[in-house]
């Protein structure tokens, strides 16, 4: 397809803007609680409706996708989230006009995600779409470390509202980029009449892909709790001072982007057979880091958030890899996609609650690495279910 890497990276840059502007107020939680003079709960919703939105929104997003295109889809969503990041900055001083500005930027992240993988299996159908997901995947970390180093400076200098002025002018340019550099070329249909009519009935008769959003529930759970609570068990469990810990922290977010995409490079070569193998091996690592986080030295910090940052990472890629040809036909792949995205948000949404409930009544962080890797024992549970799966051939499963 003729401009297909051009149109990529268009797209990738506009997704990366949207995780901008998830990320932006992170960095000045703190100030945004003093000048609106709420309480830290209430400034935490601000970032927690991004994961709502993604629970409700992500089958009415696979759906919509799948009958009109990612293409005007994506353009609507990235208007939306100008418009929601013009909201917040014009309703800076009232916490409930920021509320309904991060619903709205939320609603445009919810669509987002889905639609980038949908777009990498239309431009890049048969060779290199592992490594394009892979690429694809490292937009929040993007977003994420460009908020981290830039929103402290910025908004001391211009002001709070500066945030989210830059993001909306930022989105703005993007959206007319994007419009008038990517084109949309449809789906090819794998049969005809009412089976082949995208539908969510499949996908949920659909073994194989149902085991890959149990496995991404597990994945959620456990990868956003130490994304949110990282400084907190560094600070805690370990002494370390703040700006250590946040340090340690923020390793995760880099260390992510070369995993996320070696992982593409590395399924599109062990393919349908060999991916799930890298599933189960990853998953190994992980519960092990989970069990031993209490128990480090210094000189595995470092190692700690790269394990944590890598395996993660190269299984969100290889699931995203998988879902596409485990549907029947490739008018499903968005309905797949906003399953397990449902899937991930909602483990996303219950672990650190579940975590925290846990190790606050223990009175230990030891327990909480219990119940982390407990959970991704589970998911390791779900990975061997696919591949069992796997050995018996399906009628209804594209290969």
């Amino acid at each position: 397809m003729k401009n297909r890497y051009l149109m990529f990276f268009v797209m990738y840059f506009c997704a990366a803007t949207l995780a901008l502007s998830q990320f932006k107020i992170v960095p000045i939680l703190g100030p945004i609680t003093e000048h609106l003079g709420i309480a830290y709960e209430q400034v935490s919703w601000l970032m927690s409706v991004f994961t709502v939105a993604g629970i409700v929104l992500a089958i009415p997003a696979g759906g919509l996708i799948a009958k009109y295109g990612p293409k005007k889809v994506w353009a609507i969503v990235m208007v939306i989230m100008v418009c929601g990041n013009v909201i917040g900055a014009v309703g800076i001083d009232s916490y409930a006009v920021l509320l309904v500005s991060r619903i709205l930027e939320g609603c445009a992240f919810a669509f987002v995600a889905i639609a980038g993988v949908v777009f990498v299996n239309i431009w890049f159908p048969n060779k290199n779409t592992g490594l394009f997901v892979g690429i694809f995947m490292t937009f929040i970390s993007i977003g994420s470390i460009v908020a981290l180093n830039c929103m402290i400076p910025l908004t001391a200098a211009y002001g709070l509202a500066s945030a989210w002025w830059v993001t909306a002018i930022v989105s703005a340019a993007m959206t007319a980029v994007f419009l008038f550099v990517v084109g949309e070329a449809p789906m090819s249909d794998a049969g005809g009449g009412e089976a082949s009519k995208p539908s969510l009935a499949p996908i949920l008769k659909n073994k194989r892909v149902m085991m890959i959003c149990f496995l991404a529930l597990t994945l959620g759970f456990v990868l956003y709790f130490f994304l949110n609570n990282y400084p907190s068990l560094f600070m805690t469990v370990y002494d370390v001072d703040a700006a250590g810990a946040t340090f340690y922290s923020s390793l995760n977010n880099l260390f992510s982007i070369p995993f996320c995409i070696l992982g593409g490079f590395i399924v599109d070569r062990l393919g349908l057979k060999g991916t799930p193998i890298l599933l189960a091996a990853s998953a190994v690592c992980v519960i092990v880091a989970c069990a031993f986080m209490t128990r480090l030295t210094p000189s595995l910090f470092v190692v700690h958030t790269l394990v944590i940052a890598a395996f993660p990472g190269l299984m969100y890629t290889a699931c995203n890899y998988l879902v596409p040809r485990d549907v029947d036909n490739p008018m499903q792949i968005s309905y797949g996609i906003a399953l397990m995205t449902l899937f991930y948000s909602v483990g996303i949404f219950i672990g650190c609650p579940i975590v925290l409930y846990a190790i606050a009544g223990t009175g230990s962080w030891e327990t909480g690495g219990y119940v982390l890797a407990a959970v991704m024992a589970i998911g390791l549970a779900f990975i061997l279910a696919y591949m069992a799966i796997s050995k018996k051939p399906e009628k209804t499963t594209q290969e």
